[in-house]
């Protein structure tokens, strides 16, 4: 009786040790999916922000864009995507002239302001793109080179 209590116990760990590897299997390939799916996601959130920042640098080089406004959004993605961009000297220009405007009002803000702080911003505006408009170009021609390669594809 003993014996056969051995094989029954066996049997079943045999059973339980098979039921835990199909366990171990399926969850090993919803990591793998999981992984790619995420993978995907990242580099299409890469390939937007690189195409948003080939129509920015179109945009600031036609003139369909205020040039601060180009830089700040600009500024934005780059941090996003994070990838050593400000080492590339002919894009400092960019994060300079949003930190020199970053206290100035946007949107509602700006839309509350009285027409004359409105005209003192506006002239803040005017005068550090007045100081930096050839590099801010150059820049923008800059990130047009830079991701033209990448949107292309």
């Amino acid at each position: 009786m003993s014996q056969t209590w051995a094989v029954i116990l066996l049997c079943m760990a045999f059973l339980i040790v098979g039921v835990l590897l199909s366990i171990i299997w399926r969850m090993s390939r919803e990591l793998r999916r999981r992984r790619a799916r995420q993978a995907q996601e990242k580099a299409q959130a890469e390939y937007q922000c690189l195409s948003n920042l080939n129509v920015i640098g179109r945009a600031m080089q036609e003139g369909q864009m205020d040039l601060v406004e180009g830089c700040l959004r600009a500024r934005v993605i780059i941090d996003i995507l994070d990838a050593g961009w400000w080492k590339d000297d002919k894009l400092t220009v960019i994060a300079q002239v949003s930190d020199s405007t970053s206290h100035l009002n946007t949107h509602q803000a700006r839309s509350a302001l009285t027409a004359r702080e409105r005209m003192q911003e506006d002239r803040q505006r005017m005068q550090v793109v007045s100081e930096n408009e050839t590099a801010i170009l150059q820049a923008a021609r800059q990130l047009v080179s830079l991701t033209d390669s990448v949107i292309a594809r």
